[in-house]
């Protein structure tokens, strides 16, 4: 019971930091600096949401463990996965969606703060128009009390 309250108001505190939020498209160049991108993201919370055609499907969230672990946190899902740099991308792996597959995203940065995720082909359909509407430091969710444990317990 604790953990859907606790992820009832996660979704809550993500929805309300995306609204209003305008869908920019990105402004500058591909972050291809590794050492950015890895500052960018360790240690942080990246929340944000997936759209198509301009209407949002989703809102997520994702919290991003120094050791390389993360948990998504998507609508009602919560899974833990893995994340990486290969090059100027940052790669995803989640067991509990399809263990063989890996989602990769170049980072855009838009004029508001915020980044569009340009993603490779294998991305999933739903993937192709990814928008990270805000970044927190640590993990002001509490999104690793959802899955009961620390990163360092997590397992891939």
């Amino acid at each position: 019971m604790g953990a859907v309250r606790g992820l009832a108001g996660v979704l809550m505190i993500i929805s309300s930091l995306a609204t209003g939020f305008a869908f920019a498209q990105g402004t500058g160049d591909v972050i291809g600096d590794p050492a950015e991108l890895r500052h960018l993201i360790t240690g942080n919370t990246l929340f944000g949401a997936n759209t198509k055609d301009g209407v949002v499907e989703f809102k997520w969230s994702e919290y991003h463990c120094a050791n390389g672990r993360s948990i998504y946190v998507r609508g009602l899902d919560i899974l833990r996965g893995k994340w990486w740099l290969e090059g100027s991308e940052v790669c995803y792996s989640y067991n509990d969606l399809d263990p063989a597959a890996h989602y990769c995203f170049q980072f855009l940065p838009r004029g508001d703060g915020g980044y569009d995720l340009v993603s490779r082909g294998d991305a999933p359909a739903d993937a192709t128009e990814v928008t990270v509407l805000g970044q927190a430091p640590g993990d002001p969710f509490k999104i690793q009390k959802l899955v009961g444990g620390t990163c360092e317990e997590l397992s891939s």
